[in-house]
């Protein structure tokens, strides 16, 4: 039986909140197990950096969850 994406460990981080740089590259901010722990954090944290875009990311599926405005 074929799978598409390995489902995560327990315990196991499976969202990066990432900071978009100018040249496009995405550093890592924080890493949650919980999206609703990274919906709370993702305001939080673009309050810190103000103009920068911030990325909510899924590490299953690559998918970008959420953004704020930036550059």
């Amino acid at each position: 039986m074929a799978m598409n994406a390995p489902n995560p460990a327990p315990g196991e981080f499976r969202y990066d909140i990432l900071m978009e740089d100018a040249d496009g590259r995405n550093l890592r901010l924080e890493s949650t197990r919980d999206l609703n722990a990274a919906r709370e954090r993702l305001p939080a944290l673009a309050a810190l950096y103000p103009g920068a875009c911030l990325l909510l990311r899924s590490r299953l599926t690559r998918d970008i969850l959420a953004q704020t405005e930036g550059y």
